[in-house]
């Protein structure tokens, strides 16, 4: 079994985006620091909107 990885840059799984949103991080900012994602290179341009997808699915 593969996983997702939101992040590209950073290499950041959806599981572990998930994890830090059922641990608290409702916002953009709160998955970064939990996580590091949008950190990488590209400042999350590729990731941002699937990260808050994936807030409001899982908050």
């Amino acid at each position: 079994m593969s996983e997702n990885i939101i992040c590209l840059c950073k290499g950041i799984s959806e599981e572990a985006i998930v994890k830090a949103i059922k641990e608290g991080a409702t916002s953009i900012e709160a998955v970064k620091e939990k996580t590091e994602a949008t950190t990488g290179p590209c400042k999350g341009s590729r990731c941002i909107s699937k990260i808050e997808e994936l807030i409001e699915k899982h908050k």
